[in-house]
């Protein structure tokens, strides 16, 4: 049995926030696996993800419709999506809790 994993990489944390990595393709065995970490991270006090899915694919649309629930975390938590796939982007759109930025500028910029 092949175990499937999206490998996700801390790159900054200044509490309460967290940058991460996350590449991969995101389908039906990896999606739980990624939302456990997040839910980990939350867990641990960090209440606002700045997730870069520059390197993150989607298997296909119903994953990525699952967005809405995956990246929702929780009333207090925000996700910064950055650079997520279009389809993310799509029905991640307009979800409390969820910013969406095109770019690492704009995701920079509020990180700071």
């Amino acid at each position: 049995m092949e175990i499937v994993t999206l490998p996700v990489r801390v790159l900054a944390e200044a509490a309460p926030r967290m940058w991460l990595a996350v590449s991969g393709t995101l389908a039906a065995p990896t999606r739980d696996p990624l939302h456990q970490r997040l839910r980990t991270c939350i867990d641990q006090g960090y209440l606002e993800l700045f997730l870069d899915l520059r390197q993150l694919r989607c298997a296909d649309t119903g994953d990525a419709a699952l967005a809405s629930t995956l990246f929702a975390l929780g009333s207090g938590v925000r996700c910064h999506l950055i650079g997520a796939p279009a389809e993310i982007c799509e029905h991640g759109a307009g979800v409390p809790g969820i910013v969406l930025h095109a770019r690492l500028g704009s995701a920079w910029r509020e990180w700071e």
